[in-house]
Formats: C-alpha cells, structure tokens, sequence
C-alpha cells in the first residue's frame, strides 16, 4: 500500500464521519426546534390572530377605496371609449 493510497482512505473515513456528525447536528436542531414549538406555538397563534383581523381589515378598507375610487374611473374610461367608438362610426357614415 503507497502512502497515497493510505491518505486517500483516511480522507474518505474522516469524510465519512463529518457528514455523519453534521447529520447528527441536523437531527438534535430539529429535535430543539419540535421541543420549542409546544412553548411557541400559543404566543404564535395569539399574535397569528391579531394579524389575520388586521389583514381583514385592511382588505375591507382597500375594497372600500376600491369601489369608492376605482369604480368611478372604470366607469368614465369605459364612457369615453364608447363615445370614440360612435364618434369614429358616426365619421365613416
């Protein structure tokens, strides 16, 4: 056995044993972070909460402005394409 070959087989042990260890590291973090959650997920629902009634009450809002605001230029932009629609017809007679 060269001396290559032997360095070649201990690369690929100590390799072996670094992927192992950061699997390991791996598991024991999802380990923590399960453990964690049953403390964090009734601080996580009631601030949940509180945000999905904010978001319905910015949606009611932006739906207000929207038929407030946007349904008066809709309306207007669809008038004046109709009247320039008759006009160009009316222009070709």
């Amino acid at each position: 056995m060269t001396t290559l070959s032997q360095i070649a087989g201990a690369a690929a042990v100590i390799l072996a044993l670094e992927l192992f260890v950061i699997g390991l590291v791996a598991l024991a973090v999802a380990y923590l972070l399960v453990r964690a959650m049953n403390r964090l997920l009734p601080k996580v629902r009631a601030w949940l909460q509180a945000g999905s009634a904010w978001l319905f009450q910015a949606e009611e809002i932006i739906v207000g402005l929207m038929h407030r605001l946007l349904a008066p230029i809709l309306f207007l932009s669809g008038l004046w394409a109709g009247v320039e629609a008759g006009a160009r017809a009316l222009r070709r007679r």
